[in-house]
């Protein structure tokens, strides 16, 4: 249990000083980011959004799949998104498009003046998505970092999904049921490429 603690002290000293180093949410004239209305939440990682010209457009929650709606959890993943972000004025930090049009961004819900919130980095914590680990190398390192350690605090503290021992990843629950849509390959819906069917 020593031995643990140690290690928890070591990883939070590391993830500290990562986070020092990180640029945090993109600032409201930053380069690249969009401010747009949530509209609608598909699913816990699925977003529709329109921006101040009207023009409406599909966000995709970067580096992150949370449970389809048939899954466990999936309905409480979507109701989480639904109610910390519908109808809310957020920012998008965009991170390209996958192979179906849709944009990959990092959505920056505000949450009082000096901290907005993490949209996937918030689900995580909640035990309500897991980290892409396929894409991780994808991300910058402190928020690699960030992510990873939401994942491993949800899962230790036994929060949300990972109340069950045998949590199905979304990307191994789509392939086992073949659903006939974008998903039918057994991609990941926010990369197009294949899962690393081996991450947790």
């Amino acid at each position: 249990m020593a031995r643990l603690g140690s290690r928890w002290l070591i990883l939070s000293v590391w993830l500290g000083v990562l986070l020092g180093c990180s640029g945090g949410p993109p600032a409201a004239d930053g380069a690249g980011a969009l401010a747009v209305t949530v509209i609608a939440v598909h699913d816990g990682d699925t977003l529709r959004v329109r921006d101040g010209t009207g023009r409406e457009r599909t966000v995709r929650l970067a580096v992150i799949d949370a449970p389809e709606i048939a899954q466990p959890f999936g309905e409480q993943a979507r109701d989480a998104v639904r109610a910390l972000a519908q109808g809310r004025l957020v920012r998008l930090e965009p991170r390209g498009h996958d192979r179906y049009g849709r944009l990959l961004a990092v959505v920056w819900v505000p949450d009082g003046p000096l901290a907005p919130t993490d949209l996937s980095l918030w689900l995580l914590e909640q035990g309500l998505a897991w980290h892409y680990r396929a894409h991780a190398d994808e991300q910058p390192l402190p928020e690699r970092w960030q992510y990873a350690l939401a994942e491993a605090q949800a899962r230790w503290g036994r929060r949300g999904l990972w109340q069950h021992a045998d949590a199905v990843p979304p990307w191994q629950w789509r392939r086992q049921r073949r659903i006939p849509s974008a998903h039918a390959d057994g991609a990941h819906p926010g990369h197009g490429l294949a899962p690393d069917v081996s991450s947790p």
